[in-house]
């Protein structure tokens, strides 16, 4: 199965950037790429920074009713957990987090896992309405106003599922316990541990209070994201109006949902060239920019993400073992 995924993955991905590159002058993308300011870079990187630093305390304030961590440590397997994400495919990077925070601080890594799954919910849901009201004020082609409608769908239809869950956690776990009557007891009574503590993260948040924090908290994580995307577009000199940016954002990041290699790499470099193309940059520019915006986005925290891990004395191996850790297990065996 996981080979199976890693060539469906590495086919779409590669679908994509023939797409990409398909019918581009190579002599234009070329000079667009050579034409760049990199100092606009450094603003960039600044907004890029102050995202991250929200998206930590975003997670630390989710982690709080269930697994208490100081912030450092949040940031630093947050990081890490980014760049497992660029690194190896299918998002593995998330239970890597979620790993590694079991190893540190002990409690079950299922339920540090729901609350990724939290932050992941949040994410979808402001990415595709970031998307849908740009889209809404800007206009929009076929391609673009379509991933508006599937991705905003589906998020909107996972988030009430959770809120679902928030308001009636009772009534869920007795749903998971009749169900799980089913099965012999020596399958069913681990399967209800695993939905409980998972359940345990999905719930997290607890009141409105919480919610609305999160929900705040995730909307300035992605704006200060888009930000760091209109500077990167001057910077290759692009004449686009900022909110452009939002809808790249949107649409861009968006992608994590498709299978494809580790970074989204093919799907994000094309959907970002979709938007800044269809509002008025050329083939060539929209390419290069597409390109420059994404290594923007990956090289950085994968960088930062692998000296962490370099300092916590693990390498790339044990990345690739949390990846291989069973669904029903609740243990990870990766070195401290």
């Amino acid at each position: 199965m996981r080979q199976l995924r890693i060539w469906l993955g590495s086919a779409i991905s590669l679908a994509f950037l023939v797409l990409l590159l398909w019918r581009v002058d190579r002599v234009e993308l070329w000079a667009a790429l050579r034409q760049v300011n990199a100092w606009w870079l450094l603003p960039a990187l600044g907004a890029f920074a102050l995202s991250i630093a929200v998206r930590v305390v975003r997670w630390r304030i989710i982690l709080d009713r269930v697994q208490p961590v100081p912030t450092s440590d949040a940031a630093e397997l947050l990081l890490i957990g980014a760049a497992a994400n660029n690194i190896l495919p299918a998002r593995t990077g998330e239970i890597v987090r979620a790993v590694l925070l079991q190893r540190r601080h002990g409690g079950s890594m299922v339920t540090a896992l729901g609350t990724i799954v939290v932050e992941r919910i949040f994410d979808g849901l402001i990415l595709a309405l970031m998307l849908a009201a740009t889209l809404a004020v800007l206009g929009s082609n076929t391609v673009l106003r379509n991933v508006a409608l599937v991705a905003g769908a589906a998020f909107t239809a996972i988030a009430l599922v959770l809120v679902a869950l928030a308001l009636l956690p009772v009534l869920t776990r007795r749903l998971i316990d009749a169900v799980l009557t089913v099965p012999p007891a020596a399958i069913g009574g681990p399967l209800r541990a695993l939905a409980n503590r998972f359940l345990d993260g999905l719930t997290s948040l607890g009141g409105p209070g919480t919610w609305a924090l999160v929900a705040t908290a995730s909307a300035a994580t992605w704006m200060l994201e888009g930000a760091s995307y209109w500077l990167v577009g001057i910077g290759f000199g692009l004449p686009l109006s900022p909110i452009v940016y939002l809808a790249v954002c949107g649409a861009a990041n968006l992608t994590v949902a498709v299978p494809s290699t580790s970074g989204a790499i093919g799907p994000y470099e094309f959907l970002a060239r979709e938007v800044v193309v269809y509002f008025g940059a050329s083939a060539a520019a929209g390419t290069a920019y597409a390109i420059g915006v994404h290594a923007f986005v990956l090289l950085p925290v994968t960088l930062v993400g692998l000296l962490l891990l370099w300092r916590r004395d693990l390498g790339l191996g044990d990345l690739a073992r949390a990846e291989g850790i069973e669904a029903g297990s609740d243990r990870a065996e990766v070195p401290r």
